[in-house]
């Protein structure tokens, strides 16, 4: 159940320039954090770019099948099936066994976590009363949360640890037919599919067995929880009365139950609380995969280019070496685009809040302090997009240093032929001669 706690905060007009002004070096922090980290994205874009263009260039087809000897240390393209002959896996724990690639335990924990809101409002001589709220509720992580940072941890504390970790296994080693995969190609292998527990001669653990009896039962919505919280086993009550359910739970004791693949261990039976765990088991299978890499010996590897940048392709199914490279141009392209909008709105965040030490010195005047507000906000708008190109334009010239080169001559030699014309057409001007200016006598009046 979720429950809150709010705290009241005033802050004078003297204090909020202060803080205001102490928070512009932070600020002007993150600003050239973006710009580096900006710089750095179409430095690795333009890198990875020109990576990829010389690697398809040389790339060598083969087949899985027979290790072609020509090729050794060379870069190869080709396709089949991973498989492996080492013994099947087992989780020791829950004794959950496969005979796939990989096997993964997941466990998740009921745990708390904390949601922070802040709401502020002006008052009279330009002080500022500001409420915050901090809103506490439980949800299933599979990363612990801890509850010590919370504003408020009493009754709302966290398991510093957890009874079963979560795992991952695989087997050695994983072949593509004549050829064996090393670790930089195993580890992309991630397509896990869960695994079906009712199918599994599941083990409780000891300190679970002292009251539990090992059964099978089918489960109908006479046994099954009615009263539960949250979707606490996923069993949705009001469109299964009066059914069954070809659901089975293979073991099934007071802490310890097993329902749609997931594997529960609870304090109450009835509703989900703090500590409860829930484990899922999932694994890779074999799979017939394409793969772009270095032949060494028997081995496939990735490849290191020109600019030292190290490769290494695989996509699921019979995929040609062309389209592998175009995915992976096009992946870098979505990646490059999406990095360039995340360091946009941080670049934005820093500008706008570096100005905001303006609008709060304008709180005397409120009407003032509004137009100011939004006046930052474009500068602060404007500024962000002009640094922005511009960092985008140095990187890619940095990692480019013919074009760069080659526009500092252009500029050079542009402003010379500039300033040569100018010169020239100075010179060509037609040269007024000085008239001495003559006097004429002025006639005197006869009489």
């Amino acid at each position: 159940m979720a429950d809150s706690v709010s705290v009241s905060s005033h802050h004078s007009y003297g204090s909020r320039v202060g803080n205001s002004l102490k928070a512009i070096l932070w600020w002007f922090i993150l600003v050239w954090i973006s710009i580096r980290l900006l710089a750095w994205n179409e430095n690795n874009y333009v890198k990875q770019k020109a990576a990829l263009k010389e690697w398809a260039s040389l790339v060598n087809e083969t087949t899985a099948e027979q290790i072609n000897s020509e090729l050794e240390w060379k870069e190869v393209h080709l396709y089949g099936e991973t498989a492996s002959t080492a013994e099947a896996l087992q989780d020791s724990t829950f004794w959950i066994v496969t005979d796939d690639l990989k096997l993964k335990r997941t466990v998740e924990m009921y745990q708390w976590y904390e949601d922070e809101h802040e709401e502020c409002h002006d008052n009279m001589w330009w002080s500022e009363d500001c409420t915050t709220t901090y809103t506490y509720d439980t949800k299933w992580d599979d990363e612990a949360i801890d509850s010590s940072r919370f504003y408020s941890s009493n009754g709302h504390e966290n398991p510093s640890n957890r009874e079963f970790n979560s795992t991952v296994q695989e087997k050695s080693p994983i072949t593509l037919w004549a050829y064996t995969l090393t670790n930089v190609f195993t580890n992309q292998l991630t397509d896990y599919k869960t695994i079906n527990l009712n199918e599994q001669n599941i083990k409780i653990p000891e300190n679970y067995q002292n009251n539990s009896d090992t059964t099978t039962q089918e489960n109908t919505t006479d046994n099954a929880i009615e009263n539960n919280n949250d979707s606490y086993l996923y069993w949705d009550t009001e469109n299964s009365e009066g059914t069954t359910t070809n659901t089975t739970s293979t073991i099934s004791n007071e802490n310890f139950h097993i329902y749609d693949n997931y594997l529960y261990i609870w304090k109450n039976p009835n509703e989900p609380a703090v500590w409860d765990l829930k484990i899922t088991f999932s694994s890779v299978k074999p799979w017939t995969v394409s793969i772009v890499w270095k032949q060494v010996w028997n081995e496939l590897s990735s490849y290191t280019v020109s600019n030292w940048r190290s490769i290494s392709l695989l996509e699921q199914w019979n995929v040609t070496a062309e389209d592998m490279f175009l995915h992976a141009q096009q992946a870098n392209r979505n990646m490059t685009r999406i990095l360039r909008l995340v360091w946009l709105f941080l670049m934005f965040c820093g500008f706008a809040s570096m100005f905001k030490f303006i609008e709060t010195l304008a709180k005397v005047i409120p009407f003032l302090s509004k137009i100011i507000w939004v006046w930052t906000g474009i500068i602060a708008l404007w500024l962000t997009i002009v640094v922005w190109f511009i960092t985008i334009w140095i990187a890619r010239l940095a990692v480019r240093p013919i074009i760069w080169i080659s526009c500092i001559v252009v500029a050079v030699w542009g402003i010379f032929l500039l300033r040569k014309s100018k010169k020239s057409n100075v010179e060509n001007l037609p040269k007024q001669e000085n008239l001495e200016e003559k006097s004429e006598p002025i006639e005197q009046p006869k009489e």
